[in-house]
């Protein structure tokens, strides 16, 4: 009996720890194997992740890319329009083409000079026989000022150049004259002669005041004159209407005019005596014309109810006197001034009369 107990113990032990055991390993086999499916599929996700954000930060810098170059290619196109437009070395071409263009001497081998130096200036298959006919004119023309006045129709390899031109026609008549002088013969002896003398006479045919239109190419290396010349009349001069007072009248405050004048004259006193930071007691934003000017008076002084109440408009004209000399000179003030603790305060001031 007590054999049988202890070998049916012994088995039972046995067969307890081989389940323990094959327990155990199935728990292991479990647990690697879900390890290295979470290990796994983290390492798909982290791929994708990392695949979209490098497509993603791809498209991104192309496109910068794109933009800049877009960008670069405007700016350089900008640069050829205006550079060339604005450049100096163009400007200085344009200018001593007219000057050399211009000028001309009724001299024949000056004219000669001047028709070969013309030609250099001119692009091929442009000559100076394209440009004028002098054969008709005795005489001379002058420039007397040349001034750069627009530039206009810019592409990249060509500008036209204006310039406002203001020069002197004059007509030169010779002609041959006998004239009777003194001269001594072999003997020593002095006896008159009739001899030929050219006298020469020089008219002023008036002055021109025009545009001349110059159009130039360039190669990016030099420039050349790639068209005639040709002449516009200077534009009328513009008559616009003078900034008027476009207040409402029936807002005039008569009542308040002349301490508000009082005041106004204390304040531009101060506007030309104190420095920027006294004139904060007096005024927002604050201004001063110190050492520049001195205040002399109001004219056409007018005030007006402002929005607010307590609120006053001032429209005047103020004489001002340069430091220093007697010239005056008068400034046109929108003052709008508001009343506090009976006080008035320049909330703001404006260089006009219109606003």
């Amino acid at each position: 009996m007590n054999v049988f107990g202890v070998l049916k113990r012994n088995i039972d032990q046995g067969r307890k720890k081989v389940l323990k055991d094959e327990r155990r390993l199935k728990s292991s086999r479990w647990n690697g194997r879900m390890a290295f499916t979470i290990l796994f599929w983290l390492g798909i996700v982290g791929v994708i992740f990392f695949t979209f954000q490098s497509w993603a930060r791809t498209g991104f810098l192309n496109e910068k890319v794109n933009g800049y170059q877009n960008q670069a290619k405007a700016q350089i196109a900008s640069l050829h329009k205006v550079g060339f437009a604005n450049s100096p070395a163009g400007e200085a071409y344009a200018g001593q083409f007219i000057e050399t263009y211009i000028n001309l001497s009724n001299d024949k081998k000056a004219r000669e000079e001047r028709a070969k130096t013309l030609q250099g200036f001119l692009a091929e298959g442009l000559t100076v026989g394209k440009l004028e006919n002098l054969s008709a004119f005795q005489g001379k023309r002058v420039l007397k000022s040349a001034s750069l006045y627009d530039v206009k129709d810019v592409k990249e390899d060509a500008a036209s150049y204006v310039y406002r031109i203001n020069y002197e026609l004059f007509n030169v008549n010779s002609k041959k004259v006998q004239v009777k002088v003194k001269k001594k013969n072999e003997k020593g002896e002095d006896k008159v002669v009739t001899e030929e003398k050219v006298i020469t006479k020089v008219e002023s045919l008036g002055r021109k005041d025009q545009l001349i239109v110059v159009r130039l190419g360039t190669d990016r290396n030099s420039f050349n004159v790639i068209e005639q010349p040709f002449y516009q009349a200077i534009p009328s001069e513009a008559r616009l209407t003078a900034i008027q007072d476009q207040t409402d009248q029936a807002k005039k405050n008569v009542q308040l005019e002349d301490k508000l004048k009082q005041f106004s004259t204390q304040f531009f006193t101060s506007y030309t005596t104190d420095s920027i930071q006294e004139m904060s007691y007096l005024m927002d934003n604050p201004e001063s014309l110190k050492d520049l000017y001195e205040y002399k008076g109001l004219e056409d002084f007018i005030v007006y109810d402002g929005v607010k109440e307590g609120e006053y408009i001032v429209k005047t004209l103020v004489l001002l006197q340069e430091a220093n000399t007697g010239i005056q000179t008068k400034h046109p003030f929108t003052l709008v001034v508001k009343k506090e603790k009976n006080k008035f305060y320049v909330q703001k001031l404006k260089h006009t009369i219109g606003g």
